[in-house]
């Protein structure tokens, strides 16, 4: 036995390296029958997603989801731009609409119209060749009225700059939405009840309840904002005082007087121990919120609606309000808010498939599998995030969900009820560099790193503008 042994490895040494290791390699992708996808899901909904993924496969035998968590959302949109260079795009991607602005110049974005309506079927068959199975590509009417119309409305061209240089119309259809969140405040009750106050409404409030609070708990900040960027650009919403435009000749419209006035007083308030940002903390503050006041935490945390298990504490009383909103100086408060969570945009033609129209059709039908009621209601209750279609709160063990008191669900229920109150920035080739100048912006601003006319000056001129 050990003569036959040595034999062996004999033998084996002698082999050209490729012979010894061919059989560990892993086969290549076939994608012409595999539908890349790539998001930002951690873990847990990666978990969930592959519910729908093994939906779809069993559906569609011969077909696979090859799904890529990428990273962040920034993360997404900058392999997503460097693949659609490489002609090595996805499929099918998490987005938001400035990247979308972006994918649009290459004209691989595809218009989602020709399916949404479409009576063709897809058919399944035997191995002899009879029809088993047959699913209609596209929705029908009442199905597409079942999106939340504020939510579907974000996908159409018309919310592009350039739009029609690219090849598309202005009824094109270039995203759906998968789940949506909000920004929320959440807020430590006990300490408030302490001083006799109740949550904030408007920004006015806020700041007035300031000095009460930080005299009552001194080692407390009475307020955290987890994105500078969306407080930036939601106070320039509620104030009317210019954020972007979709004017291609004007679209950086942030450096003004107003912006400047904002900042220098929120300077005054960071010196005063009431302001902490992300940034500036070094993390999200939802982990200085659940510490309590009394160990140096917040009263007040701005976070998505998305992230409210990461609010959920049982050191105190906590509670779930929308965002303050802005007196107007003819007296209404306005209280718009900023739409967050991912769309999912379709590209065409990666890795120079030569099954080009089938294989859309096929990326559509799975995203059918992942906007279906029943899976929206699964993933919705996993991610805290809000579903795309209102069926979606007919379903028993959505509507059990919704009636829970954890902070998930209550901070579901609170961000449902603002979907007239949503905003979208205009989308255009910049507007995601804007985004990140004017949280630089706020940050420089705030903790005296500038001053609010240099910080504002630099972020014009880094994106751009003379």
């Amino acid at each position: 036995m050990k003569k036959v042994i040595i034999a062996i490895l004999v033998l084996a040494l002698m082999l050209p390296a490729a012979t010894i290791v061919f059989s560990s390699c892993t086969p290549a992708t076939d994608y012409e029958k595999t539908i890349v996808f790539y998001s930002s899901q951690g873990d847990k909904l990666q978990q969930k997603t592959s519910i729908a993924i093994a939906s779809f496969e069993a559906k569609y035998p011969g077909w696979k989801v090859e799904h890529i968590p990428v990273g962040g959302y920034d993360e997404v949109k900058s392999k997503v731009v460097s693949d659609l260079t490489a002609g090595l795009q996805p499929d099918l991607a998490y987005c938001y609409p400035d990247h979308v602005a972006q994918y649009l110049q290459t004209s691989k974005v595809v218009d989602l119209n020709k399916y949404m309506t479409s009576d063709e079927k897809i058919q399944i068959k035997d191995e002899d060749g009879n029809v088993t199975k047959e699913y209609t590509i596209g929705y029908t009417q009442e199905e597409i009225d079942d999106f939340v119309p504020g939510y579907y409305q974000e996908g159409y061209a018309t919310n592009y700059t350039g739009y029609a240089e690219y090849g598309y119309s202005e009824n094109a259809l270039l995203t759906l939405p998968f789940v949506k969140s909000t920004e929320l405040l959440y807020y430590n009750n006990d300490a408030l009840k302490s001083v006799g106050l109740k949550p904030a409404t408007t920004w006015d409030e806020l700041w007035a309840q300031c000095a009460t609070l930080k005299a009552r708990y001194p080692k407390c900040t009475p307020l955290g904002y987890d994105s500078e960027a969306n407080w930036f650009i939601t106070m320039c919403e509620q104030n009317g005082w210019g954020y972007t435009s979709a004017d291609a000749n004007n679209h950086y419209l942030f450096n003004n007087n107003d912006t400047k006035a904002w900042l220098e007083k929120l300077a005054e308030y960071y010196d005063k121990g009431y302001i902490t940002t992300q940034e500036d903390y070094g993390a999200y503050t939802s982990a200085l919120f659940t510490k309590g006041v009394d160990d140096g935490g917040l009263v007040y945390c701005i976070g998505s609606s998305g992230g409210a298990s990461y609010q959920a504490t049982e050191n105190f009383e906590w509670g779930v309000a929308p965002i303050p909103g802005s007196t107007q100086t003819d007296g209404p408060v306005n209280y718009s808010v900023i739409s967050q969570g991912p769309s999912l945009v379709m590209l065409s033609g990666g890795h120079n498939v030569t099954n080009v129209e089938e294989k859309e059709k096929m990326t559509f039908m799975f995203i059918k599998e992942l906007l279906d009621p029943t899976f929206q209601a699964s993933f919705a209750i996993e991610s805290g995030y809000n579903p795309s279609r209102e069926s979606v709160y007919d379903i028993e063990a959505y509507k059990t969900h919704m009636a829970g008191d954890g902070i998930t669900a209550v901070a579901a229920s609170v961000a449902v009820e603002l979907s007239d109150r949503f905003f979208v920035s205009p989308a255009f080739v910049g507007s995601s560099t804007a985004r990140l100048q004017v949280g630089n912006a706020l940050l420089y601003a705030l903790t005296g790193r500038k001053t609010a006319e240099k910080a504002l000056a630099d972020a014009y001129k880094n994106c751009g503008g003379k």
